[in-house]
């Protein structure tokens, strides 16, 4: 069994939350499945995805009955023998996208919507992030696993309305540890999750209890109804994989609702998270002007 097999045997095993009488028949898929072949993949990640062929149904089916208080991934059964569920696949997906380096770009559509600029490699914790705004350029950086943020001068002129954003050039460094790049979140989001570590997304979506199927041009969906309080969400999602088999793109229509203030109030949000240049060399540099923050 290589590398990107034993990944596949621990997603596998997260799928059915780690019960010890939960076990998929992973040496079974492992036989049987080298056997199948996976459109839209290259050799390794097709590879891979045929792990679960003729053997899948089973552990589609443990996914998607989900033990009793704890939330799961629904996956549309595959329609037919020999081919992989888009669970499964998704499984594959994130497992190919996994402990590489890669670029990113994350865009909130709307009024006052951000994009967010950077890459990540994480086996060493570095990477960088930058979102431009009108008075500064928001910027994080982490450099292993050391984490600054700070601002660098506005990418335009400053609008006459607008004060300095920031002291530019000058970045608070964060006491402590992390093993990724915070962006908008703090990752436990669908795509905060995959924004900062694509691997991430199967988890997250688990975790939102998330219906997962296929899309006629072969791409993935999912759709999630988050409830709170006073209101509630709905997403829809799209996620795309590259010629290699790993995310490429994440698309997200959010539609929410709330009484908070006393009155129904709705609306829309949309964003969509592009992963590419995977294998990227990583390279941050420290910041000259730091400052210490408290915590």
């Amino acid at each position: 069994m290589n590398m990107l097999d034993e990944q596949l045997a621990h997603r596998l095993h997260d799928i059915v939350d780690g019960e010890p009488e939960s076990v998929p028949p992973v040496n079974a898929l492992l036989d049987r499945g080298r056997r199948a072949r996976r459109r839209r993949t290259t050799t390794l990640v097709s590879a891979t995805c045929a792990l679960l062929a003729l053997g899948v149904a089973s552990a589609a089916t443990v996914a998607t009955t989900p033990t009793s208080g704890r939330p799961g991934v629904t996956a549309e059964g595959p329609s037919q023998p020999g081919t992989v569920s888009p669970a499964m696949e998704l499984v594959s997906a994130v497992t190919a996208s996994e402990n590489i380096s890669y670029r990113m770009r994350l865009t909130y559509s709307g009024p006052g919507g951000l994009t967010y600029e950077g890459a990540f490699d994480p086996k060493t914790a570095t990477g960088y992030v930058r979102a431009p705004q009108d008075d500064s350029v928001m910027t994080e950086l982490l450099i292993n696993g050391i984490r600054y943020v700070g601002g660098e001068p506005p990418l335009g002129k400053l609008p006459a309305d607008k004060g300095p954003g920031e002291t530019y050039g000058r970045y608070g460094q964060y006491p402590g540890k992390y093993d990724r790049l915070s962006l908008h979140d703090d990752g436990s989001g669908v795509l905060g999750a995959a924004a900062p570590d694509p691997a991430a997304l199967f988890k997250a979506l688990k975790s939102a209890n998330a219906t997962i199927t296929e899309n006629p041009d072969g791409t993935l969906h999912f759709t999630y109804t988050t409830e709170q309080e006073k209101g509630s969400s709905t997403t829809i999602g799209d996620v795309t994989l590259d010629r290699d088999g790993r995310i490429a793109e994440v698309a997200l229509t959010v539609r929410w609702q709330t009484t908070a203030k006393g009155r129904l109030d709705k609306g829309t949000i949309t964003s969509k998270l592009e992963l590419f240049d995977y294998g990227v060399t990583v390279t941050v540099k420290r910041p000259i002007d730091v400052v210490m923050v408290k915590k």
